[in-house]
C-alpha cells in the first residue's frame, strides 16, 4: 500500500542517511585541509581548543590509563600462574602502545572535546551564527572548523604518549605492590623493553592522528548540519559521538589490517 514503511524501506533510508554523512564529512574534510595553509595565521584560534582538549582529557585520561594498566597486570597474572609471568610486561607495553591507548583516548576525546565542538557549531547553526559569518565573507570552514580539527590531530598523539606511560606505571605499581607477583618492576620493565618496539609506538601514533581528525570532522559536520533548536542540538551531539565511536573503531581495524600489510 501506498506509504507503507516496511523493513526495507526503513533499512534503505539508514543506509542513505549514513551515506549522506559521510558524503558531507568526506567534504568537509577536503574544505578543512584546503584551509590549513592559514593556520600560521589564526594560530591564536588554534591555541584555545588546543588548551580546552588538553585540560578537559588529561585528568579523567590519567586515570582512567591507571586503572587499565593496573587491571592489565592482574588479569594477565591470574592466567599465567600456572606459567612464567615474565609476559606480563610485554603484554601491558604492546596493549597500551598499539590498542588501549590510542582508542581509549580517542573515545575520551570524542566523548568530551567532540560532544562541545558539536554542541557549539549546532548552536550557531541554529541561531544564524553560520549565515552571519558567511554574510561577513567569513569562511566557516577556515573560522571554525579547521582550529578545532588542527587541535584535535595535535593533541590526541601527545595524550596517547602520556596515557601509554600512565598505563605502564599502573603496572609497575601493580608489580611492585601486589604479593601474588612472582617478578620484580625490573624484570616486567626490562622484558617489556624487549618486546615493545619503535614500530609498535609509530602504529599508536598513526591511529592517534586519525583518530583526533574523526574526533574533529565528524563532531563539526554534525555541528553544521543542525536543524531544529534545542532538540536538534542534543540530537546532533549524540549522533556525533555515536558516530565518531564507530568511525574510530573501524579507522582502528583498517590501520591493524595494513601494518600487518606493510
Amino acid at each position: 500500500m501506498p506509504g507503507t514503511r516496511g523493513p526495507l524501506a526503513a533499512t534503505g533510508r539508514t543506509v542513505l542517511q549514513g551515506l549522506q554523512v559521510l558524503g558531507e564529512a568526506g567534504r568537509l574534510f577536503l574544505a578543512t585541509l584546503r584551509a590549513l595553509p592559514h593556520v600560521a595565521t589564526d594560530g591564536r584560534r588554534v591555541a584555545a581548543p588546543l588548551v580546552r582538549i588538553g585540560t578537559d582529557t588529561l585528568g579523567i585520561g590519567a586515570l582512567l590509563s591507571l586503572f587499565v594498566g593496573m587491571v592489565l597486570v592482574l588479569q594477565a597474572a591470574d592466567q599465567l600462574r600456572d606459567v612464567s609471568q615474565g609476559v606480563i610486561g610485554p603484554i601491558v607495553g604492546l596493549a597500551m602502545t598499539k590498542e588501549l591507548g590510542p582508542v581509549l583516548m580517542a573515545y575520551l576525546l570524542a566523548g568530551r572535546a567532540g560532544s562541545a565542538m558539536a554542541a557549539e557549531l549546532g548552536a550557531m547553526a541554529v541561531y544564524d551564527e553560520i549565515n552571519a559569518l558567511r554574510t561577513m565573507d567569513i569562511d566557516p570552514v577556515r573560522f571554525l572548523v579547521m582550529p578545532r580539527f588542527v587541535a584535535a590531530t595535535l593533541a590526541l598523539p601527545v595524550l596517547v604518549l602520556y596515557a601509554d606511560f600512565i598505563g605502564v606505571a599502573g603496572g609497575a605499581a601493580v608489580v611492585a605492590l601486589d604479593p601474588a607477583m612472582t617478578i620484580g618492576v625490573n624484570e616486567y620493565l626490562a622484558r617489556m623493553l624487549e618486546w615493545v618496539r619503535f614500530g609498535d609506538l609509530v602504529t599508536g601514533f598513526v591511529k592517534a592522528l586519525v583518530f583526533g581528525m574523526v574526533s574533529a570532522i565528524i563532531p563539526c559536520t554534525f555541528g553544521l548540519r543542525t536543524r531544529g533548536g534545542t532538540e536538534g542540538i542534543a540530537v546532533s551531539t549524540t549522533s556525533a559521538v555515536v558516530w565518531s565511536f564507530i568511525l574510530i573503531l573501524a579507522f582502528d581495524l583498517l590501520i591493524v589490517r595494513l601494518s600487518f600489510v606493510v
